[in-house]
């Protein structure tokens, strides 16, 4: 016990000597993120239950989602250039204020028209969430650590998702119930929540040196510039392509586990945690493994468990195998981690806005197709289809990896 304990303190003084050498920006994106993902977390997996509680069909949610893949497209070139241009805070802070408008509409929605509404909103702050938060990470963290700074990233900041979701089912439970009524308080508690992240990265973020802002010229020039200055751009883009087709879709996980397995708000909620068990206790391990022994290995080993929790989630025959599945796909985190902080290596730093956007609109076209697919294979196939279809498209982006040289990987 004591050789654990002595064990365990010193695994925390070296994230505590690791954080103290960073820079700023990367140390309150972590508060950030923190406050932030507890927040979202309330009520994530119960928004299309909400969603199909005011009317609308499993249909409709793959269209409204299809939607935000338009908004994402459309989005995520401008909000990589903005932050090359006019520095990562802006960017960053308009992204919260956002996020906070999506979360009031949420809570005075009363059609599911309205909630749609809310819906596009926070499709357009993931977009912009995923284009500045690489961004932090890219010019704050040197490269042989950037890994292992993520995986402390996520360690801290994601550990509240393994109480919020849990919270969100006990509060739905004593609020009326996995319908609209039940669940609408969850975005009025959030909204509160979500201003206190906001008021974080006024007073206390400040914008890397390397990203404070102040570049000019033409901005098809700068995207000009990444093939020309860049590595496999055009092969890494058509990997990012494979890897994006799952993340739109998301919703329809729980909404497979409560409508189809007969799961309850407490199963739903702990699948979202089982999940982030895998962010909060692997994190570290498994950032430490790539920056060691290669980002391709524990890449392709993340992807292979993601591959499998698609076809337990649909094999499922009780709860704990739900629970299950919901762990196993908290490693597509790691999958998406070390892709990466490969893509950050491959353009000059002065370029990494306009990478990142390009890469973001490339998800966004995926993410206009990819949830009409499988609200089509929902609908008129069988709702297992759906993960199926998701499984078989990491597959090909597993497959897309193995063939990147590995010099280039590491």
């Amino acid at each position: 016990m004591d050789i654990s304990f002595a064990a365990l303190a010193l695994m925390v003084r070296g994230w505590v000597d690791f954080l103290q050498k960073q820079e700023s920006p990367f140390k309150v994106n972590i508060i950030r993120n923190f406050v932030q993902r507890f927040a979202t977390n309330l009520s994530y997996q119960f928004q299309p239950l909400f969603l199909t509680s005011l009317g609308a069909s499993p249909l409709m949610l793959g269209y409204l989602n299809s939607l935000n893949g338009v908004v994402n497209t459309l989005l995520a070139i401008p909000t990589g250039v903005a932050a090359d241009r006019v520095g990562i805070k802006k960017v960053l802070v308009f992204t919260m204020l956002l996020s906070v408008a999506s979360t009031v509409v949420f809570a005075l929605a009363n059609s599911w028209e309205i909630a749609a509404v809310a819906l596009v909103l926070s499709g357009a702050v993931m977009i912009l969430d995923r284009t500045v938060c690489p961004m932090i990470c890219g010019s704050s963290l040197a490269n042989g650590e950037r890994l292992t700074g993520m995986g402390i990233c996520d360690t801290i900041s994601f550990f509240p998702q393994l109480i919020a979701p849990i919270l969100g089912a006990f509060l739905i439970t004593s609020f009326g119930g996995m319908n609209a009524e039940g669940i609408r308080p969850l975005f009025y508690i959030q909204t509160v929540i979500l201003l206190l992240a906001v008021a974080i990265i006024q007073l206390y973020f400040h914008n890397p040196p390397s990203q404070a802002g102040g570049a000019r010229g033409n901005v098809f020039a700068d995207i000009g510039g990444l093939f020309r200055e860049g590595r496999i751009i055009k092969r890494w883009l058509l990997l990012t392509v494979a890897a994006a087709f799952p993340w739109q879709v998301a919703f329809y996980t729980p909404l497979f586990a409560a409508q189809v397995k007969g799961a309850d708000a407490f199963i739903v909620g702990g699948m979202s945690a089982a999940a982030t068990v895998v962010f909060v206790f692997f994190a570290i391990p498994l950032g430490k493994l790539s920056d060691t022994i290669g980002r391709k290995k524990i890449a392709a080993l993340a992807a292979a468990l993601m591959i499998s929790s698609y076809v337990v989630l649909v094999l499922a025959p009780n709860d704990a195998t739900l629970l299950l599945a919901g762990f196993l796909s908290g490693f597509s985190m790691s999958f998406t981690q070390n892709l990466m902080a490969i893509s950050v290596e491959l353009v000059p730093p002065k370029r990494l806005g306009s990478w990142v956007g390009i890469q973001g609109f490339c998800r966004g076209l995926v993410g206009i197709a990819s949830p009409i697919i499988c609200g089509f294979l929902w609908a008129y196939v069988f709702p297992g289809s759906v993960f199926y279809f998701l499984a078989a498209t990491q597959v090909v982006a597993l497959a897309m990896l193995i063939l990147v040289p590995t010099e280039i990987t590491r």
